[in-house]
């Protein structure tokens, strides 16, 4: 963070100061409070870490920024409405002192590996600030914007949301010249009622744009984006595969070992190109970050050689070998539409056999039965074995029955460490393991007791 006067966080935050102090860093942990550091305590559900002030100041913040208008403090601060807004509003005045390229992407699914894509081609031209890890929400994404210095070329942000509204206000504080849409899925259709509402959703990201004379990278081969095509008073590169009216688009597409070639094409030329990434869903996340790199300048073999440096240590999907057993271990979260990707990504693996191992998948409402059955119809295309674990369960079974899938090689347990023994009696090295579920479901504590490890994951 740039130095910045506790008045000018006042002003960007419509706050009252109470003293002065120049401030060179910022934290919401306050057992993490560097030299001239601003605490700014947000209301988290559990607790508010408005109580933790006085540790705060015990460990060195040289400014306070609260809404306890009634407590005075032994440090300078700030007296604001609301910490988690005014984190907003100070990450959008201190993003607007900088003028290079930022980028932000959301979808459905995909958004943090694209979000990684775009950040390795952007570091082939660019000295790069993005989002990290999976701080892609409305108190980590003004988080990543405050940490823009002198050095930073480009930024790339990550925007998640659950609900309506929460891309919109990480729009107006990240100010995007480039809007990313990967896909349009049915993550949170439980909350969104819809695709089409979860389609609105994700266009939040590009409020603003048309006034900024950004660009919009959204996919072509989206019916819910591509309809609307005629509305979007911004302009829009369109990538995708199936589309021919994609601006970029992928041909060509084979399996390479553990990733995927295809071919870019751009400008009547093909590109070849290579991902450390298996499936075709990652070229549709490469696309879409080859076009945003394409919108700030950047050419083909740049995108071609940042993509190749990107491996699966970048992205929450990692594939490699351990125990003589092809591991595929995609614990983090699930969706019905990432739950299909990664299970035809699964089933081009070379294996003996292939045991899916699936959690339940959240946040789907009304949508959640036929969105489980869904999953095991694909499954029992991908796989020669189902082990199944927690919510709605019982449907992904009945799904892989649909399928085709013999009743005895489905199997559904109550605890990771029944899974796992079970696992443990049938899988053979040369067999192929696909760990995939809700995070909630904490697959990867099945993955963990699979192979005898300590299970508290």
């Amino acid at each position: 963070m740039e130095k910045t006067t506790l008045s000018q966080i006042a002003e960007w935050t419509q706050g009252t100061p109470a003293g002065a102090a120049a401030i060179t860093a910022f934290s919401t942990d306050s057992r993490s409070i560097g030299e001239n550091c601003l605490f700014i305590p947000i209301v988290g559900e559990r607790f508010d870490a408005h109580d933790f002030i006085p540790q705060a100041i015990a460990n060195g913040a040289a400014a306070i920024l609260s809404h306890r208008r009634e407590e005075q403090y032994a440090v300078p601060a700030v007296y604001v409405e609301d910490t988690a807004q005014a984190l907003l509003d100070l990450a959008a005045g201190y993003r607007e002192q900088f003028s290079c390229p930022v980028a932000a992407v959301t979808g459905s699914v995909g958004k943090t590996t694209t979000k990684e894509m775009l950040a390795a081609v952007l570091r082939e031209g660019f000295h790069v600030l993005k989002t990290p890890a999976n701080q892609n929400n409305t108190i980590g994404m003004p988080q990543t914007a405050l940490a823009m210095d002198a050095d930073t070329e480009a930024v790339v942000f990550e925007m998640g949301m659950n609900h309506f509204g929460e891309i919109s206000k990480m729009a107006a504080c990240g100010k995007p010249d480039i809007a990313v849409i990967t896909n349009i899925g049915t993550s949170h259709i439980g909350n969104l009622g819809s695709r089409e509402g979860i389609c609105r959703a994700k266009l939040e990201i590009t409020e603003g744009l048309a006034e900024r004379g950004g660009c919009a990278v959204l996919n072509a081969d989206e019916p819910l984006l591509w309809e609307k095509r005629e509305q979007f008073p911004f302009r829009v590169f369109w990538f995708g595969v199936e589309n021919e009216q994609a601006l970029i688009r992928a041909k060509d597409i084979r399996a390479a070992g553990n990733g995927v070639d295809f071919d870019l094409c751009w400008k009547a030329a093909r590109y070849p190109m290579h991902l450390n990434l298996p499936g075709q869903h990652n070229v549709m996340n490469a696309l879409a970050a080859a076009a945003a790199a394409l919108v700030v300048g950047l050419d083909p073999d740049q995108i071609a050689d940042g993509l190749a440096k990107l491996g699966d240590s970048d992205t929450h999907a990692k594939v490699y070998e351990r125990g003589g057993y092809h591991i595929y271990e995609d614990v983090y979260n699930a969706s019905p539409d990432a739950m299909s990707a990664v299970l035809r990504a699964f089933g081009e693996l070379p294996a003996a056999r292939r045991f899916a191992v699936l959690g339940g998948m959240l946040e789907l409402g009304d949508f959640a039965r036929e969105s489980h059955r869904e999953a095991g119809r694909a499954a029992a295309v991908a796989a020669d074995r189902l082990y199944l674990y927690g919510t709605n369960a019982e449907d992904v079974r009945d799904g892989a029955l649909e399928g085709g899938m013999s009743v005895e090689h489905v199997h559904i347990f109550d605890t990771h460490a029944a899974l796992a023994a079970a696992l443990r009696q049938e899988a053979r090295p040369g067999d192929a393991l696909l760990f995939k579920g809700s995070h909630a479901m904490r697959m990867g504590k099945a993955l963990a007791l699979f192979f005898a490890e300590d299970g508290d994951v």
